[in-house]
């Protein structure tokens, strides 16, 4: 599996199913069209990041530094960190709240053994089979979506309306919004996927192999995994008024399948997204500062090492945020959705600069899909912004 494919599985995290149950079971399917837009945008700037990686052979960082100067360097680099990291303490979070309510044992210190093994995980390895268990509890609540979306009545009518932009009033719907975007158009895997391309070792012989990979990833399976959590969220909780507050609120959902077992299997599923999420987000935080630092982007140096361990202790505070954790997580995709429209613009900017990628410049369709991206999701975040301030 090629590079999208990391991505496109940390983009079906726990933060955007929590967005997708919360967003049916509120509205139905009155935001399918905010859905199907953020697959769209979610596989076009994740081809446009993996253009900029492989034709400069250099992460995001490095490349902004050499190409726009030092200032803006730090200014993406600060804007992606806060970001992330605001993402791997929800992240946490979360994955703290699951581990209580499956054990009965309620403690924030579950924080502190859960950092120490994301932390040897990415400084000595050995991830890649407890991932594949972690990805196999999210994929078998997937097929449980699919048998259950199978199992419901589905309004025709109302999906076909669902595909009509409409935009609800209130705070609520700008956060389900943006927070939807933010699943599928988030700094955090727009920058990562420049350091994965690189570690893949592709060059420009594969920018086809880049398209496609990143079309069946990010275009297929996270829009597959996206439409149908939303559509079983919208048949089932919807007409009978349940609203999402908790994560066993959103489990209702898989009750026409699994009866009084959906609570225990949902959880499973969402212990398992949290999990295999936050690594990928704690490394992505890692390579933003050790390449911002110039240091190697190699976890035998001890500076890597250390950005790791400073990462993990953080992290390790995340179970002490205000908030339930099911609520928390759409907030945090909205808000990195405010910081995101930055690095869209960045890289569509330096993908039309001669001098930077040759005869390889985005074609008129490329563009024309970056800049309606760009303006949509720089929309949603400033209305989410001016409704949760009070200036709307």
């Amino acid at each position: 599996m090629g590079p999208a494919w990391i991505i496109a599985a940390d983009a079906s995290g726990p933060a955007t199913l929590a967005s997708l149950c919360i967003a049916g079971s509120m509205y139905g399917y009155k935001m399918l069209w905010v859905v199907l837009l953020s697959v769209l945008f979610g596989a076009t700037v994740q081809y446009l990041a993996a253009r900029i990686g492989i034709l400069e052979g250099k992460g995001i960082i490095t490349i902004v530094e050499e190409r726009l100067g030092p200032m803006w360097g730090w200014i993406l680099a600060l804007d992606a960190l806060l970001v992330t990291w605001l993402a791997a303490l929800v992240l946490m979070n979360a994955l703290v709240g699951v581990t209580s309510l499956m054990t009965g044992i309620h403690s924030r210190l579950w924080g502190v053994p859960f950092a120490a093994i994301v932390g040897v995980f990415l400084i000595r390895g050995g991830y890649r089979w407890f991932e594949i268990l972690c990805k196999a509890l999210v994929a078998f609540i997937l097929v449980c979506f699919v048998i259950t979306l199978a199992m419901v009545d589905l309004s025709w009518s109302d999906i076909a309306l669902g595909l009509v932009p409409n935009i609800p009033g209130g705070i609520e719907s700008a956060l389900m919004m943006a927070a939807i975007m933010g699943g599928a158009v988030h700094i955090t895997i727009i920058g990562l996927h420049t350091y994965n391309t690189n570690a893949k070792g592709w060059t420009r012989d594969d920018l086809s192999l880049a398209r496609f990979d990143n079309f069946v990833s990010m275009g297929l399976a996270f829009g597959l995994y996206s439409v149908i959590i939303f559509f079983v969220a919208a048949a089932v909780l919807h007409p009978y008024h349940v609203k999402v507050v908790t994560a066993t609120d959103a489990a209702l959902s898989l009750e026409p399948l699994l009866g009084k077992g959906a609570s225990v299997i949902f959880m499973l599923g969402v212990w398992g997204a949290a999990f295999s999420t936050l690594s990928p987000t704690m490394l992505a935080a890692t390579y933003f500062f050790v390449d911002k630092m110039k240091w190697p982007l190699d976890r035998k140096d001890r500076r890597f090492t250390g950005t790791v361990i400073v990462g993990c202790i953080i992290v390790a505070f995340g179970p002490f945020l205000k908030g339930g954790f099911f609520l928390l997580l759409p907030l945090m995709l909205a808000l990195g959705l405010c910081g995101t429209p930055l690095i869209i613009a960045i890289v569509l900017h330096l993908l039309n600069k001669r001098e930077v990628v040759g005869e390889d410049k985005n074609s008129l369709i490329l563009n024309i899909l970056g800049c309606i991206a760009l303006a949509v999701t720089t929309f949603l975040a400033i209305r989410f912004i001016l409704l949760k301030t009070g200036l709307l």
